[in-house]
């Protein structure tokens, strides 16, 4: 099976973090009431890929580190990428995540059945507990940062960097980010748009955080607050390889597997995203193809059958083939940053992810 060697270690990493997060609650005290607990845990006992903890965890151990050490970070990231994901359901009003209801409709049906409250009431206390949710788990990532990794062996300054660094940076580009995706939902003509805005928006939301994965990883592993040539070429690899995971993303919101993705396809074009594949399809479209694509874009009471028509016709005036190029021109880009590292299994398993991030279907 293709890959086979860096899904086993997802699958490793996967158990890891679980198990670490698990022991972590356990001996600290409870979440509190336990719908909050539930809601706070919901995504991390999903599954999921765990994409970002093991690029840390194989970021550390390229350059020679303890898997073990970086554990504490792994599962930061995870927790800290999770409370992204609940605000984000939020804010796309998306009643699935990873083939399950999101933490705010998990929230409002339990209001609605435990407290008998009307569905607008319910909705509300829904989104509210959400935004807790996310407040519990950022706050439980910057903990496991803090306390934890200097407890394993890594130097204070190199916590209180990554610290600093995901907390000022990274935290600000994501918000950036999603305001942007927003912002060009509802504000913006997406022909005015360059594909150089799209893809800044792109790396702000995504990019930024593997970016994180990358340095912190190596800094945990060499335990040198020194950015020298190993540091950054991580650095940039995984920054690469994160815009290429979210054109990817968007490929796939268009024609992916509702069963695969877990979430709904072409609810993208419902909610307006500007995107390259759409910008692509503008740019070659008559006029009447234009006028059917923008008519539908953004509009939330399109009928299934004007998505598919739409999508058909984004595929056919070359959206996905263009975004195709750009994904694999950025992890071409990607690549020749990992050769100068030594050559090891967890360089080849970085090679993998990033040659998988292109491929996958989910």
């Amino acid at each position: 099976m293709k890959y086979k060697n860096f899904f086993d270690e997802l699958a490793e990493t996967e158990k890891m973090v679980a198990g670490y997060i698990d022991n972590q609650l356990k001996s600290t005290k409870k979440i509190q009431p336990q719908i909050l607990e539930d809601c706070v845990l919901s995504y991390v006992k999903r599954g999921g890929k765990k994409l970002r903890p093991a690029v840390l965890m194989l970021s550390c151990l390229a350059v020679g580190g303890d898997k073990q050490k970086a554990l504490a970070a792994s599962a930061a990231v995870e927790l800290f990428h999770t409370w992204t994901l609940v605000h984000d359901d939020v804010i796309d009003n998306d009643n699935l995540r990873r083939g399950v209801e999101t933490v705010h409709k998990t929230a409002e049906r339990y209001a609605a059945n435990n407290f008998k409250l009307e569905k607008d009431t319910a909705a509300k206390y829904g989104i509210d507990l959400a935004i807790l949710t996310g407040d519990v788990q950022h706050g439980w990532a910057i903990s496991m940062l803090s306390n934890n990794l200097v407890q394993n062996g890594v130097k204070p300054e190199i916590a209180l960097h990554l610290i600093s660094l995901l907390q000022i940076g990274v935290l600000r580009d994501l918000v950036e980010g999603e305001i942007l995706d927003v912002d060009f939902g509802l504000h913006y003509n997406i022909q005015d748009l360059s594909d150089e805005q799209i893809l800044n928006m792109l790396w702000l939301k995504t990019g930024a955080l593997y970016e994180f994965c990358g340095i912190a990883g190596s800094l945990i592993g060499k335990n040198v607050l020194s950015y020298d040539e190993e540091v950054v070429a991580l650095k940039e690899f995984c920054s690469l390889a994160g815009v290429a995971f979210q054109v990817r993303d968007d490929i796939l919101g268009l024609i992916g597997k509702e069963k695969e993705l877990g979430k709904p396809v072409g609810s993208d074009i419902r909610e307006g995203k500007k995107t390259l594949l759409v910008k692509e399809a503008l740019n070659n479209a008559n006029d009447a193809q234009k006028g059917m694509i923008l008519n539908v874009l953004g509009n939330s009471k399109a009928s299934e059958s004007d998505i598919k028509h739409v999508t058909d016709l984004i595929v056919d005036l070359g959206g996905v083939e263009k975004a195709h190029k750009i994904a694999h021109d950025y992890i071409a880009k990607a690549l020749p940053r990992l050769e100068i590292l030594k050559p090891s299994k967890s360089r080849d398993l970085l090679f993998d992810w990033a040659n998988f991030l292109i491929d996958r279907d989910y």
